[in-house]
């Protein structure tokens, strides 16, 4: 009985029963985040994934996803899933890339967290699984979940090389980087925070010298690659007759850039009063991080600081959006998973800070996670569902934009209802869709006849457009 209940016994058993429970907690995590992304997938597809399923559509082949399309809307490898799983397959379905590759990232932030201890690594999880930015992304027909996993995966390898870890693979680099480039252009300033990460850290360990010799090594083959693919896209872009075409051009504009940095803090930690002082405060934790003994300081200094405010000093266009500037949410996660998992483990006053700010960003992204599930992005099917109501063997519908006749079609093509988009005046319907701070009128005039409101959806969310549709008055 002794030799069974040995010290060296005991403390193997326990070891092995923490390492069961942890696998275990992830397991749950993952799992949670899988519900939550496929509670937020449902609905009609929003502007920007219906538009790249019929950009997927009218080229038909993967060879004209990869050089016929020439279009920012057009995330290649998403667009290769859309053109898979057709124009009329369920949303679920044209959803399913994102939802799968943004629950995987779950388990695999836990992997690039578990150097800094096993709570950090499930609290990076957990947030990881919650946030409500990556909800949204993870659960819509578009490459940022993909880009994010393949993101996070050579954010493990640079980890291995700063840590001088033997067998870093940087063929694996090169491969990483192209799939993320190809899910989603910004996995270019990604890939230019890791490796800075790689180089400021080695520098500050081993001197200049070794430093720039790891990282050329390690990053080269990576930023070739990533050179070739895009001078193969650029190519099909200069023969095309149309050239490459962007969805919109916004010219620099400091408020739409504060804008969407705000609502990026906002949506990344689940707080849903967007301010000013979101941000402000990210800084602040960022200034503070080092004392707080956290590990990966130059890649967070790098992706939550350096790569808005290098993007402002450039002044780049369609600043307003929030998911471009991603890679400073991902990182802001990974800070927070940190901090607060080795604040968790610390007796007192960090642990009862910790532990309310955990409950607080949980809470407050499962309310917006939730807001996802129930508006549906504005679901533009019930547009459809309200045409098959009054007209169940087909409609002519006006639309006001060719934003709107995206949504519509591929509405339509799900729900297997003819529907034909016409700016012909004969049309009984017509549909209106704005964004964010435009109006929407209560009544509709068109070629001298009145339209009257029969459905309307507004957006409660990072994701879709409003929509009202109309109907002629006889």
């Amino acid at each position: 009985m002794a030799g069974v209940l040995s010290p060296a016994r005991l403390h193997f058993v326990a070891s092995t029963n923490w390492l069961s429970a942890d696998r275990v907690a992830l397991a749950a995590l993952t799992l949670v985040g899988l519900g939550l992304r496929i509670a937020g997938g449902n609905g009609g597809l929003w502007l920007d994934e219906a538009w790249s399923v019929l950009l997927a559509h009218q080229v038909g082949t993967p060879l004209g996803v990869l050089f016929g399309i020439n279009h920012d809307n057009n995330h290649h490898l998403n667009s290769l899933w859309l053109l898979t799983v057709g124009m009329d397959a369920p949303p679920l379905a044209q959803r399913a890339l994102a939802i799968v590759t943004g629950t995987l990232a779950i388990p695999l932030v836990a992997s690039l967290a578990r150097r800094a201890g096993t709570v950090p690594a499930l609290v990076s999880a957990a947030l990881f699984a919650v946030s409500p930015i990556l909800v949204t992304l993870g659960s819509e027909a578009r490459g940022y979940a993909p880009m994010t996993l393949a993101l996070l995966a050579a954010a493990v390898i640079a980890d291995q090389a700063i840590a001088g870890e033997p067998g870093v693979n940087r063929r694996h680099m090169a491969i990483l980087a192209v799939l993320g480039l190809l899910s989603q252009l910004t996995m270019i300033f990604g890939l230019l925070a890791l490796a800075g990460w790689v180089l400021l850290e080695r520098w500050q360990r081993d001197g200049a010298a070794v430093a720039l010799r790891l990282t050329v090594r390690l990053f080269a083959p990576a930023f070739a690659a990533v050179a070739i693919t895009l001078a193969l896209l650029a190519l099909g872009a200069w023969a095309s007759p149309l050239g490459f075409q962007f969805g919109s051009y916004e010219a620099f504009a400091w408020m739409a850039w504060l804008r969407a940095v705000v609502e990026l803090t906002g949506f990344t930690i689940g707080w849903p009063l967007l301010t000013v002082t979101l941000p402000i405060a990210a800084l602040v934790l960022l200034l503070c991080a080092r004392q707080m003994g956290t590990a990966k300081i130059w890649f967070y200094r790098l992706a939550i600081a350096g790569f808005p405010i290098g993007l402002a000093v450039l002044h780049t266009a369609n600043p307003g959006h929030a998911r471009y500037y991603l890679l400073a949410g991902l990182a802001l996660l990974l800070l927070l998973g940190e901090v607060i998992g080795k604040a968790l483990t610390r007796p007192g006053l960090p642990r009862l800070l910790a532990s309310a700010a955990l409950s607080t960003i949980i809470i407050g992204s499962l309310y917006q996670d939730g807001i996802l599930a129930t508006n549906r992005r504005a679901d533009p099917a019930a547009a459809v569902r309200a045409l098959a109501a009054r007209s169940p063997a087909g409609a002519a519908v006006m639309a006001d934009r060719e934003t709107g006749e995206a949504v519509l079609k591929v509405a339509a093509a799900q729900a297997t209802f003819p529907l034909t988009v016409t700016d012909s005046c004969a049309a009984r319907f017509a549909f209106l869709d704005r964004f964010g701070g435009e109006d929407m009128p209560g009544t509709l005039h068109r070629c001298g006849a009145l339209f009257l409101p029969i459905a309307a959806a507004r957006v409660r969310g990072l994701s879709g457009t409003h929509w009202t549709l109309y109907e002629r008055h006889r």
